[in-house]
């Protein structure tokens, strides 16, 4: 959207106006007639986020975020009033919309429509009531390349979670030595941005010694391990707070907090250590 026209102040009392659009604007950023623009809001009732206080539409950067889900939609074959409800209307999305995305591999259109649903949910609702229900249905059709799919497309869509700037990590993600299923991690790192709070995501397979290493370089006040086949708690970490996320770790862990839900993970991340 750089090379589209530049934003104009609106018209406000305030010394620092929202950076609002003209539709005009808009329809050229989305490379559409003006006259399309005016028939999706005829037709679908695209609800603005942005305060109407004349006889001429304001767009805001959400609501051109929204229109450029729709178009986006609308390009890889979902029907324009389909693409107007999952952009535009909190929840939107559902699990059979995007499992159909998926099971015919149009995964950028499966990345739009969890974009949609992010914009009016946050992380820990949109994965545990969206994300974590259509990996299940996948799993239960065995089919690998579908779950890598949507896997691929969930951890796109979490990337564009911003990570707070500023601040040094705070909390330092990582798999243990092995373990490649990176997804729970990177769905974690952005409900911890959400959150205003920095993380550090390694990776996948982190061998225990490059673990310390990290900790010392970066002096986390929370280590995250996660692992999802049988591990072994690390040795000799020394950290304010160790979690360890997943169902590969034994029932006896000493002081470690087992969470059991992306939720719990982040109550207990944001708990101050005993």
């Amino acid at each position: 959207m750089s090379s589209g026209p530049g934003p104009e102040p609106a018209a406000s009392p305030s010394t620092a106006p929202a950076v609002t659009w003209t539709a005009g604007a808009v329809a050229r950023m989305l490379g559409l007639p003006p006259s399309t623009l005016r028939a999706w809001h005829r037709r679908y009732d695209l609800r603005l986020s942005t305060p109407q206080t004349g006889s001429h539409r304001r767009y805001g950067r959400a609501d051109v975020d929204a229109l450029l889900r729709m178009k986006h939609l609308i390009d890889q074959g979902l029907g324009a009033e389909s693409a107007a409800a999952r952009a535009f209307h909190a929840g939107g999305t559902d699990i059979a919309t995007l499992l159909t995305a998926v099971r015919q591999l149009k995964i950028d259109t499966a990345t739009a429509l969890l974009d949609a649903h992010l914009s009016g949910h946050d992380v820990v609702r949109t994965w545990e009531q969206l994300c974590r229900p259509a990996l299940d249905a996948l799993d239960g059709d065995r089919c690998i390349d579908l779950v890598h799919g949507l896997s691929w497309a969930i951890a796109a869509a979490m990337h564009r979670v911003p990570t707070p700037g500023g601040a040094s990590p705070t909390v330092l993600l990582a798999c243990v030595d092995g373990e490649r299923h990176t997804l729970p991690l990177e769905v974690l790192r952005a409900a911890l941005a959400e959150h205003g709070r920095t993380a550090l995501f390694l990776g996948g397979s982190i061998p225990d010694p490059a673990l310390r290493d990290a900790v010392a370089r970066t002096h986390p006040a929370a280590v995250v391990l996660w692992a999802s086949r049988a591990a072994e708690p690390p040795r000799r970490l020394r950290v304010p707070r160790l979690v360890l996320a997943g169902p590969g770790w034994p029932r006896r862990t000493g002081r470690a907090a087992r969470p059991a839900t992306l939720g719990d993970a982040l109550r207990c991340l944001e708990e101050r250590p005993g």
